[in-house]
């Protein structure tokens, strides 16, 4: 039944996926069934406790995050999670996860061990996986971020013999910081925030296309946090070609989403999931 199914994903803005996962702690504190189907997003700080667990294969770590949303809060004897292997799944550009992936069957590949979470076994998967990814550890940098070829963030924050700076007069400090501090992302995705219409959304968006007032456009704008969309560069762009993406005054930089293309269930979408208003005056 619909009232026994919820998805999560960060295509939901975060005032709506807060609302379904109140909706899902309610149905689960009255003892009713509850299927929910999410991204990785429900592995951090998402307290919630369900009887069992089905995760696609990944990661070590993914899979113990996973593992601490069955049984949390202890109230079954036992409790299970399953670990599903795909024949097709997409993730060539998701190259953390795909690694994970790939280090993690060689653990379960190991005969030695039965206890996959063990302290020492996660160990050994994490020797396995950061000698995969040695080269990326030093956080290598291309020619357009830093002006030059064959540097790295852990070179201009440690020896940075090219730093110009070390032989002129007395400059002792031969670290770029400045450099580094523009080049440095945390979390390294090509994405633009939109602000959906969605409760207290579509107000906002309102009262941003009325009048745009620097002064109480910045209260706005913080409010809009809670019902705004981080879209990948290829998502953007179709929404883009589909007038879908429209800012909120000629030449701001800020954006909200047509109705159509966000839905109740799914959120986002890169097509119309809801018929045009028509508001009659």
């Amino acid at each position: 039944r619909d009232e026994e199914i919820f998805h999560l994903s960060t295509n939901l803005c975060p005032a709506h996926r807060k609302r379904i996962l109140t909706r899902i702690k309610e149905r689960l504190d009255k003892g009713d069934s509850v299927l929910c189907i999410s991204t990785q997003l429900i592995e951090a700080g998402v307290d919630i406790d369900f009887n069992s667990v089905v995760r696609f294969l990944a990661g070590l770590d993914s899979i113990a995050q996973a593992a601490g949303r069955c049984n949390r809060n202890g109230k079954l004897p036992t409790a299970e999670v399953h670990v599903v292997n795909p024949q097709e799944e997409r993730i060539e550009r998701l190259k953390d996860i795909l690694i994970g992936k790939e280090k993690a069957l060689r653990i379960f590949s190991e005969k030695e061990h039965d206890d996959f979470l063990n302290p020492d076994v996660i160990r050994r998967y994490f020797s396995y996986y950061f000698y995969e990814r040695a080269k990326d550890m030093v956080y290598p940098l291309a020619a357009t971020e830093v002006g030059r070829d064959n540097d790295s963030l852990l070179n201009l924050l440690s020896h940075n013999p090219m730093n110009i700076g070390r032989t002129q007069g007395t400059v002792r400090l031969q670290q770029s910081f400045k450099t580094a501090g523009q080049a440095f992302q945390a979390i390294d995705v090509p994405t633009r925030a939109v602000i959906v219409q969605y409760g207290r959304g579509k107000e906002i968006v309102a009262e941003l296309c009325a009048s745009f007032i620097p002064a109480k456009a910045y209260h706005l704008l913080r409010q809009a946090q809670q019902y705004s969309v981080n879209v990948f560069s290829s998502d953007w762009q179709k929404l883009c070609e589909a007038k879908a993406i429209i800012p909120i005054q000629k030449g701001v930089d800020i954006f909200y989403l047509d109705e159509q293309y966000y839905c109740d269930k799914f959120g986002l979408s890169t097509e119309p999931v809801k018929e045009m208003e028509t508001i009659i005056v």
